[in-house]
């Protein structure tokens, strides 16, 4: 049904191209960031480039000695771009200060007409910042994403967890603690203050970070998006089972369907862990269902694809109040090979989001009359 309301929005939005190969022209940036996944170097390693064509690597605190600037550095000046020690910015995961400022003034220096951002390894809060930066100076924005061959944990690993009745295993396989929920300026919103709160959380195997915002920001209602991987589907039924707690409390807003196959009944809302268009058009019936009467607060908790939904509907809709609950880090196990790799052309950002709120005011409106 969803589908169908906002088709005119879909229409708007870039579908996904199967690439492993990019060229990197005069007035290019790359803008990558170098983490300790196989992943990290999914596009690095494969790169063409014409020698004027630059980079921005983003240099993640808490150090961690197994991320892999060097490596990824190593290969960028492989295929013909110049890395110098200005083009490492110092990205704090916890507190991102004037990340933007830096980065905005880092990309006017380069001269940078295109910004080609390579999330594969990125912090999602990160993401979110990079593509505020590209929105603001209206840069030709390509995106680039390769997916992993295996995340952890294993179907094995998470059947035993769950014979056992073990159910925050999965979460501390993956990730090794809870930081906190982190707050940036530009991707806040005092909108409808003293309306109760409506929050949207994308689900995860780490529950413990949806119950962190839930203890932050007491919100009246909690609307779960499930993730549906198009490789690894039995994970859709795990994710549900760890948020399966959650969701009890919360069981008015978030409906299971009609048994499966084997029985089980998973969540309602789903989207594809890929395809951000799926996640788009969750958030617009989700957005237009309740901001005339809640604040919309919105976490991206969920995949990094998923995570660039969220940016969109942030951008289309400066209302919305985003928060986002923090991993304290990464277990080794996280994820391991790189699999498809995937490119998602904007063109002028600026532009694209008005095309984009343009055909989402004309869909509404049909829809309201």
């Amino acid at each position: 049904m969803a589908n169908e309301l906002f088709s005119n929005v879909l229409g708007k939005l870039p579908e996904l191209q199967a690439s492993s190969k990019v060229h990197l022209a005069d007035g290019d940036t790359i803008i990558h960031a170098p983490g300790f996944e196989d992943r990290t170097m999914g596009f690095a390693g494969g790169l063409t480039a014409d020698r004027r064509a630059r980079a921005v690597l983003l240099d993640y605190r808490p150090f961690n000695p197994k991320n892999r600037v060097a490596d990824v550095r190593k290969a960028l000046s492989d295929s013909g771009i110049t890395v110098s020690d200005g083009d490492l910015l110092i990205y704090d995961r916890f507190v991102p200060d004037n990340f933007e400022e830096r980065l905005s003034t880092c990309l006017i220096e380069q001269r940078t007409r295109r910004a080609v951002i390579d999330i594969s390894s990125m912090s999602k809060l990160a993401i979110l910042l990079v593509l505020e930066v590209c929105r603001k100076l209206n840069l030709d924005t390509q995106i680039m994403y390769s997916e992993a061959e295996s995340y952890g944990p294993t179907q094995t690993e998470f059947h035993l967890a769950r014979e056992r009745k073990e159910i925050h295993r999965p979460t501390l396989h993956v990730f090794t603690g809870v930081h906190g929920v982190v707050r940036v300026d530009s991707l806040a919103s005092v909108a409808m203050q003293g309306q109760p709160t409506a929050a949207i959380v994308f689900m995860s195997f780490n529950d413990a970070l949806t119950q962190l915002l839930l203890n932050t920001v007491y919100p009246g209602r909690l609307f779960l998006i499930n993730g549906r991987p198009p490789v690894h589907s039995w994970r859709e039924a795990a994710t549900a089972w760890v948020h399966e707690e959650v969701r009890r409390e919360w069981e008015e807003d978030n409906l299971l369907g009609a048994p499966d196959e084997t029985g089980e009944r998973l969540p309602t809302r789903v989207a594809s862990t890929l395809d951000y268009r799926e996640s788009m058009t969750l958030l617009l019936e989700l957005y237009w269902g309740l901001s005339a009467t809640h604040r919309v607060l919105l976490a991206p908790s969920g995949s990094k694809m998923q995570t660039v939904a969220c940016y969109l509907m942030k951008a289309l809709h400066p209302d919305i109040h985003i928060e986002y609950p923090s991993p304290e880090g990464f277990a080794p196990e996280y994820s391991s090979g790189t699999g498809k790799r995937w490119l998602v052309s904007l063109g002028l950002f600026s532009d694209r989001l008005s095309a984009i709120g343009e055909a989402e005011r004309q869909n509404y409106l049909e829809i309201a009359a």
